[in-house]
């Protein structure tokens, strides 16, 4: 009897050498999604392209030193790896997405639908390449 086949949620969207250091890029899934990806000290995380505030795109923004992505409109600014608001004038989080790196590719699944939590992707088992929800692929 033939095993069942196992469809991944993750696609890939990126090569990790197209985000620049400590910047962001601008990519879109399959099923249409704008995600902003973010490669902030040595890690890669995702986000919805969209500003809560008024819809701009994050991908124009800038990654600060403070862990934090700017809006190029407005200024407001979220948590690279949590989406939490840091400073307004956003009031809501941004839509944050699982990623994992697999041989230079970006894979990025689902939208994470609940508080995201960081792990240090070193600690997991061998052979184990997925990333924390959220947290992005360490580099």
């Amino acid at each position: 009897m033939p095993l069942p086949t196992v469809i991944s949620p993750f696609e890939p969207v990126a090569r990790l050498h197209e985000i620049p250091e400590e910047g962001v890029l601008g990519v879109m899934k399959e099923n249409g999604d704008r995600i902003c990806l973010i490669r902030h000290r040595n890690r890669v995380s995702a986000m919805a392209n969209n500003c809560t505030h008024q819809d701009f795109e994050m991908s124009l923004g800038d990654v600060l030193s403070d862990g934090t992505l700017q809006c190029a409109w407005h200024g407001a600014r979220f948590d690279c790896t949590t989406g939490e608001v840091r400073q307004g004038p956003a009031a809501d989080p941004i839509r944050m997405y699982e990623v994992t790196l697999e041989d230079g590719q970006v894979l990025v699944g689902p939208a994470v639908t609940s508080p995201v939590t960081v792990n240090d992707v070193g600690r997991r088992g061998p052979g184990d390449t997925r990333a924390p929800p959220g947290g992005g692929g360490a580099l």
